[in-house]
């Protein structure tokens, strides 16, 4: 699991320090005392949001190596605490880019981000609330996965009583109720590959009965959630998806099953990566520096973009990983895939054509080959044992 903190710590590094064009200011009040001066700033909502799931993944996967060690409230204080640190240390060091400003309200952000992702692996770790509940958070991969999904979909999270933003969120379904085929496809396979989540989570049965009022949830929370729209797509999309699931449990087994929605989520995925299709004669220059596209730009449209990202990448390389393949022959597929659809991005304009998913297929992979879950080597001891290993 340290080699899954390491990565985390490496890309917030990365993505705090880069250009890595330090310089020492002719005049200014100094690093520490100018972060000290920011403490009263408002902070945008956005951005605070943003900056709380950067830190997330290192209280997460922190509390998850120090598992076994302690009671579970000082572990979440130490990794809090340790997430502090690390995120005073980028804010000093920052005074020193020209690109990059200091902020004491990034530091709460990053904070709270490390203490919610630290609760999150203790509960995932089997160390807190109620035991079924830690049944189903043992499944730690379909876990983190449903969050990645829920967090690019219902982002900001912020619910309002505004009875004129439910009539706007839900009116889209009335003025365009013939969705276009693509959207249909695309909102059909992911809803699929959500269906396969919850069934690996709450097992096949109980996770067929899960998905119904699953979609219902999200769906009434798109409704009621700030800036969040229905459409017709995603509607008949989470239909299709719920019929299609049921008649294959009737009519074929879990792993032609799982194969099937494979099948589909990957070429969700490439068309996703490459639509409209509309390619021009000649290319654009391939970006080889990692992150290129998360680093300029709104930083809350960045953290949204890389949840998605991270969902799509982390999903397939699951259902790779479920129909039979070996983890690393699973990721290598992945990331040679985007690699490829990168490579032909750079003939689709409006793309940016780069290293970087390529890249994240390949530390999705490694972190998902460190998060074992518990329930999984418990029904592996057991078999053994019954074999008599």
């Amino acid at each position: 699991m340290l080699v899954a903190v390491a990565i985390i710590v490496a890309v917030i590094v990365y993505g705090s320090l880069y250009p890595f064009t330090f310089r020492r200011p002719e005049a200014g009040a100094g690093p520490l005392r100018n972060l000290l001066q920011s403490w009263a700033e408002t902070p945008h909502r956005g951005d605070f949001v943003a900056n709380v799931f950067l830190y997330l993944p290192l209280g997460f996967f922190g509390s998850l190596a120090s598992a076994g060690r302690g009671r579970a409230l000082p572990r979440v204080m130490l990794v809090t605490l340790a997430g502090g640190a690390l995120s005073v240390t980028m804010e000093l060091a920052q005074y020193f880019i020209a690109e990059r400003v200091s902020a004491a309200v990034d530091v709460y952000a990053n904070l709270t981000g490390t203490m919610l992702g630290a609760i999150a692996g203790n509960i995932a770790g089997g160390d807190l609330f109620l035991r079924s509940f830690r049944q189903a958070a043992a499944q730690r991969v379909p876990c983190l996965l449903l969050a990645l999904w829920l967090g690019y979909r219902l982002y900001p999270y912020v619910p309002t009583i505004d009875l004129h933003k439910y009539w706007q969120a839900v009116r889209p379904v009335f003025l365009y109720p013939r969705p276009s085929e693509y959207d249909l496809f695309r909102y059909s396979a992911l809803w699929l590959t959500v269906g396969s989540l919850l069934e690996e989570l709450g097992g096949a049965r109980r996770g067929r009965l899960l998905f119904l009022p699953f979609i219902i949830i999200v769906l009434a929370a798109k409704v009621v959630i700030v800036g969040k729209t229905l459409s017709a797509a995603e509607i008949a999309g989470a239909a299709g998806a719920l019929a299609f699931s049921a008649a294959l449990a009737v009519i074929a087994g879990e792993r032609i099953r799982v194969r099937v929605v494979t099948l589909i989520f990957a070429a969700c995925v490439v068309a996703e990566r490459l639509a409209p299709f509309q390619f021009t004669m000649y290319g654009r220059e391939f970006v080889w520096v990692p992150f290129h596209s998360f680093l300029y730009g709104s930083l809350e449209l960045n953290v949204i973009s890389f949840l998605e990202k991270a969902f799509l990448y982390g999903a397939l390389i699951w259902l790779l990983h479920r129909s039979g393949l070996p983890l690393a022959a699973s990721v290598g597929l992945v990331a040679t895939m985007l690699g490829f659809t990168s490579w032909a991005e750079t003939y689709l304009p409006g793309r940016s054509a780069e290293i970087t998913d390529a890249l994240m297929a390949l530390l999705i992979g490694a972190i998902l080959a460190v998060v074992k879950t518990p329930s999984a080597d418990a029904r592996k001891g057991t078999a053994e044992v019954k074999q008599g290993v």
